[in-house]
């Protein structure tokens, strides 16, 4: 898989975007950085890396941000309809429909192709600078 610099450059935005939409949510709610982390099973320090940027934010763990963060994971790629509203998840029963699901899916999947792309592009970049 052959990633040129410009797929690079806009993979590196969606990361960014992400970052700043998990930020702008948890301020959002009037949460610490410190509370988000407690609700996770992490420290403050660790939690503060995910925001920043050092530190690569897992699937999984994107999905627990988005469920502490009360928004559809959606939402951390710009979509600021995805925040999901009180009355709907008690009139739901706190159960994701299935479009809800769909989106979650496609979300991943998507993630999942940008993180392979990524990983793919540090291998190389890597092997590069050793041979």
């Amino acid at each position: 898989m052959n990633i040129d610099q410009s797929d690079l450059f806009h993979l590196c935005q969606v990361i960014d975007k992400i970052r700043t939409q998990i930020k702008k949510r948890r301020v959002e709610k009037r949460l610490t950085q410190s509370d988000v982390a407690l609700d996770l099973g992490i420290t403050p320090g660790a939690y503060s890396k995910i925001e920043s940027g050092p530190t690569e934010i897992s699937v999984t763990k994107l999905v627990e941000i988005a469920d502490i963060l009360e928004v559809n994971i959606t939402y951390f790629f710009g979509d600021d309809t995805a925040i999901k509203k009180e009355a709907e998840s008690i009139s739901t029963g706190n159960f994701a429909s299935k479009n809800d699901m769909d989106k979650l899916v496609t979300a991943i999947n998507k993630m999942k192709q940008e993180i392979a792309g990524l990983k793919s592009t540090l291998e190389e970049t890597t092997s590069k600078k050793k041979g």
